[in-house]
């Protein structure tokens, strides 16, 4: 006789393998849900610290009329590859 899992989608010989199997995936699948969350955690306090930096930035203009500051190449580099980072997670396809 074989077992169906609904969790894994597959066929099992024993009871005890599809149990084993069946724990071993509801555990990954707890394991990457927490992981999510702390990313989305850290994703969304990033944001709220960039909205910050951002309007600083703005009432010192305001203030003082200009900001001006110098890039070094490998912020530039980390910045381009910030914004590589954030268009992949939409999977985007580009042409070039």
């Amino acid at each position: 006789m074989k077992y169906y899992s609904e969790i894994t989608k597959k066929l099992y010989d024993t009871r005890d393998a599809l149990i084993k199997a069946e724990v071993e995936a509801t555990k990954k699948k707890g394991d990457r849900e927490a992981a999510a969350k702390n990313v989305t955690k850290l994703l969304e306090e990033a944001r709220e610290a960039k909205r910050k930096a951002n309007q600083a930035l703005d009432d010192f203009i305001k203030k003082y009329g200009s900001f001006k500051t110098t890039l070094k190449e490998e912020d530039v580099n980390k910045e381009a590859d910030s914004v590589w980072n954030t268009l992949s997670i939409f999977n985007a396809d580009f042409p070039f």
